[in-house]
């Protein structure tokens, strides 16, 4: 089965794609991919820019619990956005690569395997981000005799789970959006202001975004960029 998988029918109905024809093609399929990457990182900057207006607001009413949990969701933002950009910079070295491979089979008039190609995938197919699809293009990439089989090795672990990196991380952005390591939340005020935000998310306008809003929009953001 695996076989009737793989068989090139275009070579066999005269219909074969020329190596250039190949590699033009995922070239534009990389840029495409760039441009898609693009989005994603616009779709959470935008997001993460309404945190931080929403961070003041929990500042101004002292709600610590809030400010804190918001926090911690531009951090992971921030990293998802490094780990897509990682993914930009890999794609664009497989990109440059492939456009040398091209010039260099044009020149011989051969296929050629190509060890640059080879690392510059085996980069990207570490990278959650577009793994699936680097895979898919690196089997194309095989049959097609421009590489060598992909090494599947673990994917780069680009994201921290330290806890106490993540704390400080939390403490940074409190300080760098409001001028305060912690908010203040002296005791009796704590529940007080709980019960405020919740009265005030209740009677959010339509359209208006909530805590719990951003929340669950950088939570599917990340998501998507996994």
């Amino acid at each position: 089965m695996e076989k009737i998988r793989n068989f090139d029918f275009g070579a066999l109905f005269g219909l074969a794609k020329t190596p250039e024809q190949r590699n033009r093609e995922w070239r534009l399929r990389l840029k495409s991919m760039q441009r898609q990457l693009d989005v994603q990182i616009r779709d959470i900057e935008r997001t993460r820019k309404q945190t931080e207006r929403e961070i003041k607001r929990c500042a101004s009413r002292n709600d610590a619990r809030s400010a804190r949990a918001l926090a911690k969701e531009i951090v992971s933002a921030r990293r998802a956005i490094s780990e897509l950009y990682v993914s930009k910079a890999r794609m664009a070295s497989v990109e440059r690569a492939l456009t040398r491979q091209s010039a260099t089979s044009k020149s011989i008039d051969v296929i050629k395997t190509s060890s640059e190609v080879l690392k510059a995938m085996n980069d990207l197919v570490r990278t959650s981000a577009v793994r699936e699809d680097a895979r898919e293009m690196g089997r194309e990439m095989c049959r097609a005799g421009i590489i060598e089989e992909l090494v599947e090795d673990a994917m780069d672990d680009l994201v921290s789970d330290d806890e106490e990196e993540t704390e400080n991380a939390i403490e940074d952005i409190l300080r760098e959006i409001t001028g305060e390591v912690v908010l203040p939340d002296a005791g009796k005020e704590t529940e007080k202001n709980e019960v405020m935000a919740k009265e005030t998310s209740e009677a959010s306008l339509p359209g208006e975004t909530t805590t719990a809003d951003l929340k669950a929009r950088l939570d599917a953001m990340r998501e998507e960029a996994a």
